[in-house]
């Protein structure tokens, strides 16, 4: 297990023991000979609990991880490198909000190394990637053997999308520790983003390996296999995870494969199976808006938007201004009124504004990501004028972030107004740059067909048909492509 579909997670952290005086505490940075990211604490009940939070981290056992990094905030209030873990691996906005704060204001006194681990992490939760990437450069080379922290490099690029540099990195990881897990399991999902199935599998086996009677190498396997349109192998793997550990929540995974493989009945069935090991009201609320996602497989219009509308409702309640936004996104992208999508993605975009705690960069990454839907909708529409007043909206916002999602919505929106005004050729550059997105796909399909490219188009046609991903882009865009496999281009 890497992540869910819709939201990353990202954890680091490195051990070196730090020997306080009970009597008086002492916070310095002190020789340093393994060559490794210290962590600075007078507690050693707190070093305790945050060395287990690190081996249940790698186990992928997120919520065991936060309880103990809970635990050694606990025992030592000004533990900075925990603080900002738990910032970075938590779902609740508040608590992120709180600790990310409470890091920052700890980190002069924290060594030079974990100050630089809290201008990284804190830096890309608050949209601040200038300085939070050279954070990042610094920290790898201050430390260059130190395989955690070339874990968290790989990892954190993978969020970002990054894949082939975060490929990169983890090799380094993996030629630096051959038998470290964690890295090979970003690695093996680093290769299968970047479509090279053949070495994800290799990489996949070698974790199995070190690993076999662990739920996450098996449940990390088949979403890997999944992504492959190994359906069947995929939905082995989860069960030989469940079987495991009945507790670790692989259920997510059969029913994210049910849902790709059109058995949205027992998707749903096994979502709710899920729910009851979601460890905060994001997760449950996030596996809500996953189930919600089978009505619209079937076209089932009056389900889905009865279930988003409840998953708005438990998200506003519940104070999550991130997923309430995407939810209503949702309903702005399925909904054929478009009078009626627009009311949706307005209400999307007020979700964002209300006075949730929600951090800067995923308000502003849900917000480009809302944004582009109504620049689509609009240029669908052949209301060009708003379309075009949105890509401008979107290129402002681009010009002003590293974040690569605002920068794929930006390319996403202007590829699809460019469409609209019948200018194929313009759009292609664009939407090449958005290419992992069905709906970017399709209209580069569209913009290829349309210019002559009917190679490229075929090309893009047996890549849409061939997505295994849970996400309602696929639920929209892949289904026609798959029934019309073996028809010749240009008849979808």
């Amino acid at each position: 297990m890497l992540r869910c579909w819709c939201v990353g997670l990202l954890l680091f952290a490195s051990s070196l023991a730090f020997a306080g005086n009970k009597s008086s505490p002492v916070r310095s940075e002190h020789k340093n000979d393994s060559g490794k990211l210290p962590v600075t604490t007078s507690s050693p009940a707190a070093r305790k609990n945050f060395e287990t939070a690190m081996q249940k981290f790698e186990e992928y056992r997120i919520q065991e991880t936060l309880q103990n990094l809970r635990a050694a905030i606990k025992a030592d209030p000004h533990f900075t490198q925990a603080l900002i873990l738990t910032s970075r691996m938590s779902s609740d906005p508040v608590e992120q909000a709180d600790t990310r704060e409470h890091a920052k204001k700890l980190a002069p006194k924290a060594s030079s190394g974990e100050r630089l681990l809290v201008r990284w992490l804190a830096g890309a939760q608050e949209n601040d990637y200038l300085p939070a990437i050279a954070a990042m450069n610094d920290l790898l080379a201050k430390y260059p053997r130190d395989q955690r922290l070339a874990y968290l490099a790989g990892d954190w690029l993978m969020q970002q999308q990054r894949y082939e540099q975060a490929v990169g990195v983890l090799e380094r990881a993996v030629t630096l520790f051959p038998n470290y897990a964690a890295a090979l399991n970003d690695l093996a999902y680093g290769y299968a983003d970047t479509g090279n199935f053949e070495k994800a599998f290799d990489v996949m086996d070698r974790y199995v390996a070190l690993q076999p009677d662990q739920p996450n190498p098996h449940d990390s396997y088949g979403e890997i296999l999944r992504m492959a349109g190994k359906l069947d192998a995929a939905l082995e793997q989860y069960r030989i995870s469940i079987r495991i550990d009945p507790n670790f929540g692989s259920e997510l995974g059969v029913a994210d494969t049910y849902a790709v493989m059109g058995k949205e009945a027992e998707a749903r069935a096994e979502y709710e199976r899920a729910i009851v090991f979601a460890g905060s009201e994001a997760d449950r609320v996030q596996r809500e808006l996953q189930s919600a996602v089978t009505w619209i497989r079937e076209d089932n219009h009056k389900q889905a938007e009865r279930s988003l509308e409840e998953v708005v409702r438990h998200a506003h309640a519940a104070a999550l201004g991130r997923l309430e936004a995407e939810a209503n996104r949702i309903l702005g992208m399925y909904e054929p009124d478009t009078k009626i999508a627009m009311k949706h993605l307005q209400a999307a975009q007020d979700a964002l504004q209300e006075k949730h705690e929600i951090s800067a960069s995923d308000r502003g990454e849900e917000l480009a990501l809302v944004l582009r839907v109504v620049a689509s909708r609009s240029a669908e529409n052949q209301d060009l004028d708003a379309a075009s007043k949105t890509v401008e909206k979107l290129q402002t916002m681009a010009a002003g972030s590293r974040s690569l999602v605002i920068q794929l919505c930006y390319h996403g929106a202007a590829g699809a107004l460019l469409v609209a005004e019948k200018k194929p050729a313009e759009a292609i550059p664009h939407l090449e740059e958005d290419a992992s997105n069905p709906v970017t796909m399709r209209l580069l399909w569209r913009a290829y067909t349309s210019t002559g490219a009917d190679p490229q188009a075929q090309a893009i046609a047996s890549k849409l048909a061939a997505l295994n991903l849970p996400t309602v882009e696929q639920a929209l865009v892949v289904p026609p492509f798959r029934a019309a496999l073996v028809s010749p281009v240009g008849q979808l």
